[in-house]
């Protein structure tokens, strides 16, 4: 019996340290609490790292938002993950990351401010795709779309004028694409449309 208390411990601690090594340190980042201490709003940034991974709760609270210039002219950047269920990124919150080069905006993310990655001359986005948000804020530097199962329309000029946009992938899900989607998009290479697609404009 001792034994197998000591492996399921072991297992559990094996566990947690996988989980824990696939996020930066809470100490690495400044946060402030949101919502009456519901949620948490990243607001600096203290490490030193090149590749930068956003716990998704910091103090065992839920992070939802990237805050306003939290990241900006942070010259060692090169890679930044955004975990999903942050909803927000605020203005100029990756501005001057000249060598930033690879983001995920994942699909809990709704609202994107202004110049939130200005000056990232390097920059490709991988975006998954929310029907809430357009790509306005961010179409300079998107280069791959995945659009999750389960989203049914995309809408009007989704990607329209996605100059770097190369690669879309749409699931069986969609059954219709907007007005004007793609327009402009002059280096998108790849895209299939799926035959759920029933109406198209």
């Amino acid at each position: 019996m001792k034994k197998i208390i000591i492996t399921i411990a072991l297992f559990a601690a094996a566990a947690v340290l996988a989980f824990a090594q696939q996020y930066d340190p809470e100490s690495d980042f400044r946060a402030e609490p949101m919502d009456g201490g519901k949620s948490v709003r990243i607001t600096g940034y203290k490490g030193d790292k090149w590749t930068v991974r956003i716990p998704p709760r910091i103090r065992e609270i839920p992070v939802t938002h990237i805050g306003d210039r939290a990241f900006r002219d942070n010259k060692n950047f090169i890679s930044v993950t955004i975990p999903n269920g942050v909803t927000s990124i605020g203005d100029g919150a990756f501005s001057g990351c000249t060598n930033l080069n690879n983001v995920t905006v994942p699909n809990s993310v709704t609202s994107i401010g202004q110049q939130a990655f200005s000056g990232c001359t390097s920059l490709n986005i991988t975006w998954n795709y929310n029907p809430a948000l357009t790509a306005e804020n961010f179409k300079d530097y998107l280069k791959t779309v995945i659009i999750p199962n389960g989203v049914t329309t995309i809408r009007d000029e989704a990607f329209q004028q996605c100059s770097n946009l190369t690669s879309v992938t749409i699931p069986n899900s969609v059954t219709s694409i907007g007005w004007e989607t793609f327009a402009d998009c002059s280096n998108l290479t790849n895209v299939t449309i799926p035959n759920s697609v029933t109406s198209s404009l």
